[in-house]
């Protein structure tokens, strides 16, 4: 019979020594002559033509039949079996291989959501998050800060880090806690934070030479001066990480509250922030300090939201000092339905207040900061 020039996929069963069953060619069943003897049995063969084969060779006599190399071979020899076990450990089958794909397109849905999305070197950087401050760094810091910070310049510092950290917008992305407040001395709402400056130029001096030289940056220093100046006037303490990376120029402009801001303009520009009514209303109280007319300017304390519910500027008839009690900003919020519930909340507890406040501030701390 002439040899057939069509493909054979599928090799059943070798019958005898010369002659064989198989399918694949609509026009040739048998296909007969397969030359040498092997003694076993082929059972497959994964394509073929009748001049060459793609498969394995039969791991016992190694033989290639008329072209057409076997998959695996039977015997009745137990060194038969073994080789045929190894190959067959070596490299899966076809079954095996299409089993694994189809599990893996199964899997793929699940992938996809699992896979986390791009970001940019900036973003990873921000992800990244603050270093503990511990250890010898922690301890050159401390010392720094009560060789620096005095008591009366408490007011100056906490207003520093408020003044450098609100530049941030969340929309946009850019500004916040980074020591732009530098390039921006000058500005007519930063009027008098050049002594709060200078003490920081201080801390940086005092830092050489010690293990925090190069870890801690201006911006980390404008944020742990303000935590070192809430607990030396009575407040909570609070920890401050460090990591953030120092601006190279100066922060948007027009971004701070204005001291005449109504209450609903103050809440809008809070958020804008990522900043909610609370930590808002937490974060005002810190005018407890300064001159502003809330006790003692130099103790932290919730005197600012007792005298906001108290009203002293809304006698019938007010003295002038009461008049100059807080900004026209603190004392429209005592109004304020959304601000008056957290007011009246931190007036009762001075406790709750310090752990807002703490919360609060670590979060203002920490706004647009990139992290090294």
């Amino acid at each position: 019979m002439p040899i057939c020039a069509h493909p054979i996929i599928n090799i059943r069963k070798c019958k005898r020594a010369s002659a064989m069953q198989a399918r694949g060619c609509a026009r040739h069943r048998p296909f007969s002559s397969h030359g040498a003897q092997c003694g076993g049995a082929f059972v497959r063969v994964l394509r073929t033509t009748p001049q060459s084969a793609r498969g394995r060779h039969c791991g016992r006599c190694k033989n290639t039949h008329r072209g057409l190399v076997t998959e695996s071979c039977s015997s009745s020899s137990a060194a038969h079996a073994s080789t045929q076990q190894q190959s067959a450990a070596a490299q899966p089958s076809r079954r095996q291989l299409l089993q694994l794909a189809a599990s893996a397109l199964a899997l793929a849905p699940a992938l996809e959501q699992l896979r986390l999305p791009s970001a940019s070197a900036s973003q990873l950087d921000v992800v990244a998050g603050p270093r503990p401050l511990d250890g010898a760094v922690k301890a050159a810091v401390d010392k720094a800060l009560a060789a620096n910070v005095e008591k009366s310049k408490a007011p100056v510092m906490l207003r520093l880090v408020f003044h450098d950290a609100a530049t941030f917008d969340e929309r946009a992305g850019d500004g916040g806690a980074d020591a732009s407040v530098v390039f921006e001395l000058d500005r007519p709402e930063n009027k008098g934070l050049k002594r709060g400056w200078r003490i920081i130029e201080a801390l940086q001096q005092s830092l050489k030479g010690t293990a925090a030289e190069g870890r801690v940056s201006r911006a980390d220093l404008i944020a742990l001066a303000g935590a070192h100046a809430v607990a030396m006037t009575g407040g909570p303490a609070i920890d401050v990480g460090i990591g953030r990376k120092d601006a190279r120029g100066a922060g948007p402009e027009g971004r701070l509250p204005a001291e005449d801001m109504a209450a609903d303009v103050q809440r809008a520009a809070f958020a804008a922030k990522g900043i909610s009514t609370r930590d808002m209303v937490a974060l005002l109280g810190a005018h407890t300090l300064g001159n502003k007319g809330f006790g003692d300017p130099v103790t932290f304390d919730n005197a600012y939201y007792t005298a906001l519910l108290a009203k002293p500027w809304a006698g019938a008839a007010p003295d002038s000092m009461a008049q100059m009690i807080g900004l026209p900003s603190d004392k429209v919020i005592a109004d304020d339905p959304e601000c008056k519930p957290y007011i009246e909340e931190y007036a009762a507890s001075q406790t709750r207040f310090f752990q807002d406040f703490s919360a609060a501030y670590r979060k203002l701390a920490s706004l647009g900061a990139v992290w090294t």
